[in-house]
């Protein structure tokens, strides 16, 4: 009995938390995130926020039409390595410092 309501309880809780980890990632602004929130982020939210930001990281405009998904999310790792190394600067910031624009 004590097993099943263990289980129950922690079933309960890693619910909850997969349903509140979205709704705190929405709190934040994606033009406005530091690294240390990114890294803290959960990892179904990072790519949608790198995907915003690297299509504005140069003066405010998409630099291209298109983003490679699949090379951004081969991206991520790197990025949170390098976030790791500088939690307080802005992501944008940091993907402006890592990545130039295509053709740029």
């Amino acid at each position: 009995m004590k097993l099943i309501v263990t289980i129950a309880v922690l079933s309960g809780v890693l619910l909850t938390t997969t349903m509140i980890s979205p709704v705190l990632a929405a709190k934040h602004k994606p033009a406005e995130i530091t690294c240390e929130e990114f890294v803290a982020l959960d990892d179904v939210v990072k790519p949608k926020i790198v995907y915003w930001n690297e299509g504005f990281i140069y003066k405010g405009k998409p630099v291209d039409a298109v983003i490679d998904i699949e090379e951004t999310d081969q991206f991520i790792p790197v990025l949170i390595t390098e976030c790791q190394k500088s939690p307080k600067v802005s992501l944008k910031e940091k993907l402006k410092e890592i990545k130039k624009p295509k053709g740029g």
